[in-house]
């Protein structure tokens, strides 16, 4: 016998890339009376639920941020004089949205626990390289630096292979515990990505929120 989860929440994403340095989010949530009926038996009171519905519309933003800087687009950076390698092994970014590379830790350890965060700051790859370091100019003044590493011959930001959007991308709330919630997130491949079998397949993600101190964080980068 099923049982309706009334904090369950369908809940969809709009991403508007306006440009490299900037996504935006859009979020409609269903009413209670719209949820789905879920496998879960464990119903959190109104209160609990409204609090995972927040967070978990935050995180997952925060997600599809850190992704895309770390993995999918990088940010903007300078070339280096005659295009050389530059000396120190870092590219200067000029993003418009991150100054410092305090910004960058601050976003990523306000979205996942401790661990995840710092495995994302230092070996995201899983080849032992920093993607952004902090970098000091010149003049003392600090900013971030991009690993050479991390560009191509021509000066692009190397991303993974990816054939999925986060365009108007589906999640689905399902709380375990008070302090537990699965996040079941469906992404759209991409009109001309070979990724997917067939076209119109989806890609199913799960992230697992956890409160931690007090404050919900995701488990694990997923993408």
């Amino acid at each position: 016998m099923s049982k309706k989860n009334t904090a369950a929440t369908v809940a969809t994403i709009i991403v508007a890339v306006l440009a490299v340095a900037a996504t935006l989010f859009l979020l409609y949530r269903m009413s209670q009376e719209q949820a789905q009926e879920s496998r879960y038996d464990y119903v959190p009171s109104d209160e609990v639920g409204e609090e995972m519905n927040i967070n978990a519309v935050k995180l997952i933003q925060n997600n599809c941020e850190v992704f895309r800087i770390y993995l999918q687009y990088g940010l903007a950076h300078k070339a280096e004089p005659y295009n050389n390698l530059p000396e120190d092994g870092y590219y200067t970014v000029t993003s418009d949205k991150y100054s410092s590379m305090s910004e960058i830790e601050e976003l990523v350890n306000s979205t996942f626990v401790t661990n995840e965060a710092e495995r994302i700051l230092t070996n995201v790859s899983g080849d032992g390289v920093a993607v952004f370091a902090e970098e000091i100019n010149d003049d003392g003044e600090k900013g971030i630096g991009l690993d050479m590493s991390k560009v191509d011959e021509d000066g692009r930001f190397k991303a993974i292979q990816y054939g999925y959007s986060w365009s108007n991308a589906k999640f689905t709330l399902h709380p375990v515990s008070d302090t537990e919630c699965e996040i079941l997130v469906e992404l759209n491949p991409l009109a001309d990505s070979d990724e997917s079998a067939q076209a119109g397949d989806t890609k199913k993600l799960t992230a697992s929120m956890i409160k931690v101190n007090g404050e919900w964080r995701l488990e694990k980068l997923v993408y």
